[in-house]
C-alpha cells in the first residue's frame, strides 16, 4: 500500500514537472471571456491556461501573451490593460507591474521572455534566479514592439516547418469537414474543432486551428495580383478608411498594417525606423501588387491620392518617365531616396 502511494506521489510529480512554466491548472486561471472559445487566446487560438503566465486582457478579451495583445491593438498602446501576477496568479493592473523581460525562462510567443509581477520584491527574486531586467508595462510593450518582426519570423518558421504538415494529417484523418471563414476568429474555429474532430490534445487541435486559418489567407494572398484590404482598415497614420480608396492601397505585411497610400506609408517607416522586409504598394497603371523596395516614385505631379499630393508608384522606370510626361511630374524616386524631407515638401 505504501509502495503504491509512493509511486502515484511521484508520477504526480513528475507530471507536475513536465508542465510548462506558464501553465496552470484551469482551476486556477481567471479566464474574462464568457461563450465557448473563451478558453482560447482570440489572436493566435493557443489555450490560455496552458500559457497562462504571461496572460494579458485588454477591453474584456483575453490572450496568451504580450506579443498578441500587441499584434491584436496593432501597435497601439493601450490605455487600459491587465496582466497575470506570475507568482500569484492574479490578473492585476498593467500600468503597476514590474515586468522582468529577457529572462532565461522561455516566453510565450516570443523569445524575448516578457513575465510580470504586482510586488518589485517578487520581481527582484525571479531576477537573481532567471536573470532579465526589470521594467514597466509600458517599456516591456516597447520591447514586443521590437520583438515583434524576429518573432513573427519565429512563428512562422515553426508554422511552415512542421505545424501545417501536422495540422492537414490530424484534419484529413479525424475531422469533420468545416470552413474556416465561417468563423470572426481562430478561437471560435478551434471551439468548434473540438466538437468535430477525434482530438484529445491541444497540440492536435492548435496544428488543425493553424492550418485551416491561415492557409486560406496565405492561398489568397498568392492567387490575388492585388493588395486585398480587408473590410473596415484604417491607415494607421490618418485614419481614413483604406479600402475605401483599394487602388491606392500599401502595406506592410510584417505587421500587417494597410496604408491609403505610399506617404502615409512612408511616414510611418521613417518614424519607426524599422528594416521591415514585406512592403508592398499598388501599380498605379497595373493596379498590382508590387515590391515597394524595387517601385519607382512619381512626385509632383497633377495626380492626387486620397490624402491630396501623393508619391505615384511604378514597376518600372519607363513607366514613371511616361506618367512623369502625361502628368507633369516632378521627379522619380526609388524606395532609398524616400526621406523625411521629401515628404514634407509634398
Amino acid at each position: 500500500m505504501i509502495s503504491r502511494l509512493f509511486f502515484i506521489v511521484v508520477l504526480s510529480t513528475l507530471a507536475f514537472g513536465a508542465q510548462m512554466f506558464q501553465s496552470v491548472e484551469p482551476s486556477k486561471a481567471t479566464i474574462v471571456g464568457s461563450g465557448e472559445n473563451k478558453e482560447f487566446c482570440l489572436n493566435c487560438g493557443m489555450s490560455l491556461t496552458k500559457f497562462y503566465k504571461t496572460n494579458h486582457v485588454h477591453l474584456d478579451k483575453q490572450y496568451c501573451s504580450l506579443h498578441c495583445l500587441y499584434e491584436s491593438t496593432k501597435g497601439n498602446l493601450p490605455q487600459i490593460a491587465q496582466v497575470v501576477d506570475t507568482k500569484n496568479l492574479n490578473l492585476i493592473d498593467a500600468y503597476s507591474a514590474f515586468y522582468v523581460v529577457g529572462s532565461k525562462v522561455k516566453g510565450t510567443m516570443s523569445v524575448n521572455s516578457k513575465y510580470a509581477f504586482a510586488n518589485e520584491d517578487d520581481a527582484k527574486e525571479f531576477q537573481i534566479q532567471n536573470g532579465g531586467t526589470i521594467m514597466n508595462f509600458q517599456k516591456a510593450f516597447d520591447e514586443a514592439k521590437k520583438d515583434f518582426i524576429n518573432d513573427k519570423k519565429m512563428i512562422k518558421a515553426k508554422k511552415e516547418g512542421g505545424m501545417y504538415a501536422k495540422g492537414k494529417t490530424v484534419y484529413e484523418t479525424k475531422c469533420q469537414k468545416t470552413n474556416a471563414k465561417e468563423f470572426r476568429n481562430i478561437a471560435s474555429l478551434k471551439e468548434n474543432l473540438k466538437k468535430i474532430c477525434d482530438i484529445q490534445n491541444d497540440g492536435e487541435l492548435q496544428a488543425v486551428a493553424l492550418y485551416l486559418w491561415d492557409n486560406p489567407k496565405i492561398n489568397e494572398q498568392k492567387q490575388s495580383s492585388k493588395i486585398v484590404v480587408p473590410k473596415n482598415e484604417k491607415c494607421p497614420v490618418c485614419g481614413m478608411y483604406v479600402d475605401k480608396h483599394p487602388n491606392w492601397a500599401a502595406v506592410i505585411e510584417d505587421e500587417n498594417l494597410y496604408f491609403d497610400g505610399v506617404k502615409d506609408m512612408m511616414k510611418y517607416i521613417l518614424k519607426e525606423k524599422k528594416a521591415f522586409e514585406k512592403v508592398f504598394v499598388s501599380d498605379y497603371y497595373k493596379l498590382k501588387k508590387i515590391d515597394a523596395k524595387a517601385a519607382f516614385y512619381v512626385i509632383g505631379s497633377d495626380v492626387y491620392g486620397p490624402m491630396g499630393n501623393e508619391l505615384i508608384p511604378f514597376e518600372t522606370k519607363n513607366e514613371a518617365i511616361t506618367f512623369a510626361k502625361d502628368h507633369n511630374g516632378k521627379m522619380i524616386v526609388t524606395f532609398k531616396e524616400i526621406d523625411e524631407k521629401l515628404l514634407e515638401e509634398l
